[in-house]
C-alpha cells in the first residue's frame, strides 16, 4: 500500500479544482459508527455530484476505490483500505423525496431517520 500523501501527490494536477476534502491516511474509526478500523490510504469527501464526477474522471482505473455512506453498519479491517475511500455525506448525498404513497426516492447517503414525509 502506498502512503496516502504519496497517492495524492502522484495524481497532482489531476485533482486540482476539486471542492471536496482530500485526507491522506484517514482514520476510518473516526467516521464509522462502530468506531473501529484501520486507515484509508486516502479519503475523498465530495462536495456534491459534480465534484464526485470530476474526481472519478481524474483517478486512474488501476487505483482502487471504495464508496461508503455515512459510516453506519460499516466495519473496516485493522489493516485499512487501499486506494481511495469515497465518503458520501448526508449533506451532499442525503436527499429523500416521497414519490407516491408506496415509493420513496432516497440518495446514497440518506440517513434512515431522514424526514421525507
Amino acid at each position: 500500500m502506498m502512503h496516502g500523501q504519496a497517492l495524492i501527490d502522484r495524481l497532482g494536477d489531476r485533482l486540482a479544482g476539486l471542492r471536496g476534502r482530500l485526507t491522506p491516511n484517514a482514520e476510518m474509526d473516526k467516521i464509522t459508527w462502530f468506531r473501529a478500523g484501520g486507515l484509508a490510504e486516502a479519503l475523498f469527501q465530495p462536495a456534491d455530484e459534480e465534484d464526485l464526477a470530476a474526481f472519478l474522471k481524474a483517478v486512474p482505473e488501476e487505483i482502487p476505490l471504495t464508496v461508503v455512506g455515512v459510516g453506519s453498519n460499516l466495519l473496516v479491517r485493522d489493516g485499512g483500505i487501499e486506494g481511495f475511500v469515497i465518503r458520501l455525506s448526508a449533506k451532499g448525498f442525503g436527499d429523500a423525496e416521497v414519490i407516491s404513497p408506496i415509493r420513496i426516492k432516497a440518495a446514497a447517503a440518506t440517513p434512515d431517520k431522514s424526514g421525507a414525509a
